[in-house]
């Protein structure tokens, strides 16, 4: 039996980022096809979630820096996926807008999100995707 909990090539950490980076690989691939990055699907992801964002809100809640997020923005901005406003009450923010056509890219992404995570979980029964979403929960937790 392999020493999961112990520090080579068959431990569990080890095994775990090895599936992270292919599944990663395999979402970007097929955002990639549908358009976009992983970058931007998020972007147009929260923005989809959470309506408009604050600039610097959104890069807060995305863990990227302020100036990463504003290039990003520029390009989403100038492709006509997103506007800028004022934000209500401070008059230095910016608010971030999804465009009709920033929705509709979403739309294309959810798609193939939607495809690369049945890839991911193509064998597993709903049972066996329940019990994993709860473990992948208490993983997280191991690190605040």
């Amino acid at each position: 039996m392999v020493d999961a909990i112990g520090t080579g090539l068959g431990s569990l950490g080890y095994r775990f980022n090895m599936i992270a980076r292919q599944a990663r690989a395999n979402f970007e691939q097929r955002l990639g096809e549908a358009g976009a990055s992983f970058t931007t699907w998020t972007i147009l992801e929260a923005l989809t979630v959470h309506g408009p964002l604050i600039q610097r809100d959104l890069a807060g809640s995305l863990h990227v820096s302020g100036q990463t997020l504003a290039r990003q923005v520029d390009r989403l901005v100038d492709s006509g996926w997103l506007v800028r406003g004022e934000a209500e009450g401070d008059r230095r923010a910016v608010r971030l807008h999804l465009t009709g056509e920033g929705r509709a890219a979403h739309h294309r992404l959810q798609r193939a999100s939607r495809k690369a995570n049945e890839q991911l979980v193509t064998g597993l029964s709903a049972e066996e995707i329940d019990v994993l979403d709860d473990l992948l929960a208490r993983l997280a937790r191991n690190f605040g």
